[in-house]
């Protein structure tokens, strides 16, 4: 078992009695911040990424295309058992590549 920052924050909430306040994904703070500093707008943006609770979480609850590569936290089956849909789904960052430097 290795304690994740929820557990961590958890821990200081009941040992002060105070909520912490939460940055990161799927914060909003984290795609508007991206799009406060690049001047882009949510429509010219991705998250890739590997994990369906934060990165894949970050841009379906905030209206950005969200990317998933199974090639690490998340497996086919975590996709089919999560209500969490991305926007796009490849095997590796090489087929993703390939995707788009075909479209270039």
């Amino acid at each position: 078992f290795l304690p994740d920052c929820g557990a961590m924050c958890a821990m200081i909430e009941a040992s002060t009695g105070k909520s912490p306040k939460y940055l990161g994904k799927p914060q909003p703070e984290t795609i508007e911040a991206i799009l406060r500093v690049t001047g882009l707008h949510k429509e010219d943006i991705a998250v890739v990424g590997d994990r369906l609770a934060t990165d894949i979480a970050l841009g379906v609850y905030h209206g950005v295309t969200s990317i998933l590569m199974l090639t690490g936290a998340t497996s086919k089956e975590d996709l089919a058992a999560s209500s969490i849909k991305p926007s796009y789904v490849f095997d590796s960052i090489m087929d993703l590549y390939k995707i788009l430097k075909e479209g270039a």
